[in-house]
């Protein structure tokens, strides 16, 4: 029920190197997620913010220097190997800037400090393109590869570890497989984002308002790492998979007419399943919240009556 999503940059022989301007390098990853380089036209959006970025846990050869370490592991990772993971994370809008940052911090703690995992960091926040409302997300790449003691050169830190002697050898990798995670690494990783952002929602912002059938509702700020059907089967709701829209109808443009027209029917459409899922999700807050209206009406209709009925001469009681 919140967006949490885990990919991979293997290196290929096309990538070989960091040159490639796109984000299948880590450099180009590196360059996206700080928006620096090609994407720095981004921040000229005023629409999107970078609210927070940064870089650690990286060894030697790239102390301070994060783009040398991503564009070196790009250089010298081999062949079909990973290059550089990338965790991407929805936040809550009811946290303000500074508490996503804390958030973010916690992120790094538990998944970078760990395992002393080179990464950097970043949250960006804009406007969403179907309902306009702020969407804050976390970025989070980093490297397997496990820093220790040995001072490597840039070189030795990709090469394969030597667990005999461990100065020969490069940096050793701890995989899903080496730390026991396996297939369940995106599911450990979804439970542990569910845990660290509910903390924080408990922390600063408990409840949130929102506007059910036309009613403004105050209900409790938590997020699920369980899928809709997942949910429905243990809580007994009726949820509905919200379709997802692609890049080219997303933003399609009115002289597309066939895919703009696509894109305002999908746009409707995902609306209603939307509010009909709040709705599901919080009915109980939502006919309570309706109770007390219809209770409050019923209080203002009846001392209305009794100040006609004085006004006019008649008994009160």
């Amino acid at each position: 029920m919140f967006y949490c999503n885990l990919e991979h940059i293997i290196k290929t022989q096309s990538s070989k190197t960091s040159s490639r301007k796109n984000k299948s390098t880590a450099k180009g990853r590196f360059h996206y997620i700080t928006r620096i380089a090609e994407f720095a036209r981004y921040k000229e959006n005023s629409q999107e913010k970078v609210e927070f970025v940064q870089s650690g846990n990286m060894p030697t050869f790239a102390e301070g220097k994060p783009a040398e370490f991503w564009q070196a592991a790009d250089l010298y990772e081999r062949k079909n190997g990973r290059v550089s993971s990338s965790l991407v994370v929805a936040l809550p809008k009811e946290l303000s800037t500074k508490q996503r940052i804390e958030l973010a911090e916690q992120f790094i703690i538990e998944l970078a400090d760990r395992y002393q995992f080179p990464y950097t960091c970043s949250i960006h926040t804009h406007a969403g393109s179907l309902g306009g409302e702020e969407q804050p997300h976390l970025h989070f790449m980093y490297s397997e590869r496990h820093v220790d003691e040995i001072d490597r050169t840039a070189e030795q830190f990709f090469k394969r570890y030597n667990p005999k002697q461990p100065e020969k050898g490069g940096a050793q990798k701890l995989t899903a497989d080496v730390l026991g995670l396996g297939k369940g690494q995106l599911q450990l990783y979804r439970e542990k984002t569910e845990q660290l952002i509910n903390h924080s929602l408990e922390r600063y912002a408990p409840t949130k308002i929102l506007e059910i059938k036309g009613v403004k509702v105050e209900v409790p700020s938590f997020v699920s790492c369980l899928s809709n059907e997942d949910y429905n089967k243990k809580y007994g709701t009726a949820l509905q998979e919200v379709p997802m829209m692609n890049k080219s109808i997303r933003y399609a443009k009115p002289s597309d007419l066939e895919k703009y027209q696509q894109k305002q029917e999908m746009t409707a459409e995902i609306n209603r399943i939307r509010a009909e899922n709040r709705y599901e999700l919080y009915k109980p807050y939502y006919e309570l919240e309706l109770d007390k209206q219809r209770k409050l009406e019923r209080e203002q209709q009846h001392n209305y009556q009794q100040t006609q009925t004085r006004d006019n001469g008649g008994p009160s009681f």
